[in-house]
């Protein structure tokens, strides 16, 4: 009875395409090295190399990528998403249209920023009137406080 026989390039590219597929299912990127390594082993036994050496190429390939390609896939791929200010947070920085006249402290004025009134301060000495373009430096307690930008 005959069975199927492969060669040794075959068995590790097989290993090498399994191991990319679990890679696919599971996180880390751990998978992915050994798979990497078992493509050199499987070039190593193409180019006529024993198992011996194709062992030893599997092994130093995959400490290679798991010190070199794993760090990389990690910074590149999984880096933390930029957070987008939001509410009052996405305040901070706009320029806005003062609609009542603020200060000096303590005297509060208010301003419109995306159709929405706001209290506000400005710890400038001098009085801002209506109309003036202002930026929000900070929201304190439902407050916001301006300065006008230079």
């Amino acid at each position: 009875m005959g069975g199927i026989s492969m060669t040794a390039p075959q068995m590790w590219l097989i290993a090498a395409i399994v191991l990319f597929i679990l890679e696919i299912l599971t996180p880390g990127f751990v998978l992915a090295n050994f798979a990497v390594a078992s493509l050199a082993a499987a070039l190593a036994a193409w180019f006529g190399a024993s198992t011996t050496v194709q062992i030893i190429v599997f092994v130093i390939v995959s400490i290679a990528s798991f010190l070199a390609i794993r760090p990389l896939l990690h910074k590149t791929l999984l880096k933390p998403e930029e957070s987008v200010p939001t509410g009052v947070d996405a305040l901070i920085g706009r320029l806005v249209t003062v609609t009542e006249p603020i200060g000096p402290a303590p005297n509060l004025g208010r301003i419109a920023a995306d159709g929405d009134v706001w209290r506000a301060r400005t710890d400038a000495p001098t009085r801002i009137e209506v109309g003036t373009t202002v930026r929000i430096r900070a929201v304190e307690s439902g407050t916001v406080v301006v300065e006008v930008p230079i």
